[in-house]
């Protein structure tokens, strides 16, 4: 019979800097505190790779695999998963984006789970707790730990941030350290955490967010570009360096029916966010362009945008050079 401590947990949640998928990756290794828990933190372009690389450790085998926070598109990865699930992995999907909640028929996620919820009720690091907590109790006192319960309090954060409700003062600051300091070693800091209270290092990582978050917002005020449409609604798109939730709150402040497309140099993915009184579904919007996300804030990257600055920085230097004389 294995030890308790020779089982293997494999989480992947949403990152690479993602405070939701940080909790919610969090939390499962709250729940599942002794045991070996392996985290990858993936973007949404990734999710289907990076799922589908997944395999037994040399010598071990995968008890369990928690995919939080995320979704993917690939028939193939389904198989995959189907493959594990066949060799005893016990599988668990858990999401609260609209683009995974209204396709969860797709032929990509029939998927023999052994537990899945798909709502938008709470952030996905709320919807983990929520469902560990029901584990806790159906299993009783062997998994039951005050230490996990302890956990709330740190999902309450990710829940307020990711879901716009703002009712945590802190929260914005937890979502603006973690981008900083980076999903991994926030994920490392937060779970040695009795409490949510900033260790040193996220405290610094936050202080040097606010410097770099001014920065990509100077960059987003220059290269800002406005565009009426004959719809009534206002699209102001820009270019900005991470911190796109924070920069798009900047831009839409003040506006009417706007939605403000943030290029991130950084990550080379685009952010779309709305002002309050638009009703524009963002995450159909960006489904369109094979990404997803929320009604209000969704993503999506696209090759050639990577390459339009370079494309029109050759054209313009193209066209300068060929009217010179040599």
């Amino acid at each position: 019979m294995l030890k308790r401590g020779e089982r293997t947990i494999e989480v992947i949640s949403h990152g690479p800097s993602c405070l939701d998928g940080v909790m919610a990756a969090a939390a499962v290794r709250r729940f599942y505190q002794g045991l070996r828990v392996h985290v990858t933190l993936a973007a949404n372009g990734e999710s289907d790779r990076i799922i589908q690389e997944l395999k037994p450790r040399t010598g071990g085998r995968i008890d369990e695999i928690w995919i939080t926070d995320l979704s993917w598109t690939s028939p193939e990865t389904a198989e995959h998963l189907n493959a594990l699930a066949q060799d005893g992995t016990r599988i668990f999907w858990i999401d609260h984006h609209r683009t995974a909640v209204s396709r969860s028929d797709a032929p990509e996620f029939k998927v023999a789970f052994a537990g899945c919820v798909l709502s938008e009720e709470f952030s996905a690091a709320k919807l983990t707790f929520n469902f560990l907590r029901q584990m806790t109790g159906d299993r009783g006192a062997e998994h039951h730990s005050s230490h996990f319960d302890s956990f709330q309090p740190f999902v309450e954060l990710a829940d307020d941030h990711d879901r716009w409700i703002h009712r945590v003062p802190s929260s914005a600051d937890w979502a603006l350290a973690v981008q900083t300091l980076g999903g991994i070693e926030s994920y490392r800091e937060i779970i040695s955490l009795s409490e949510p209270i900033m260790s040193r290092k996220l405290k610094a990582a936050l202080e040097i967010g606010r410097s770099a978050m001014d920065k990509s917002l100077e960059i987003a005020n220059t290269t800002l570009v406005e565009r009426p449409l004959e719809n009534g609604l206002r699209v102001r798109s820009a270019c900005c360096i991470g911190y796109s939730s924070e920069v798009a709150a900047r831009l839409y402040e003040g506006q009417n029916r706007t939605i403000i497309a943030l290029f991130d140099l950084r990550s080379l993915g685009v952010s779309l966010r709305r002002s309050a009184d638009c009703e524009v579904d963002l995450s159909e919007v960006a489904q369109h362009f094979g990404g997803g996300g929320h009604p209000a804030a969704a993503g999506f990257a696209l090759d050639e945008l990577k390459r339009a600055p370079a494309e029109r920085l050759a054209t313009l230097l193209g066209e300068q050079l060929e009217t010179r004389k040599e």
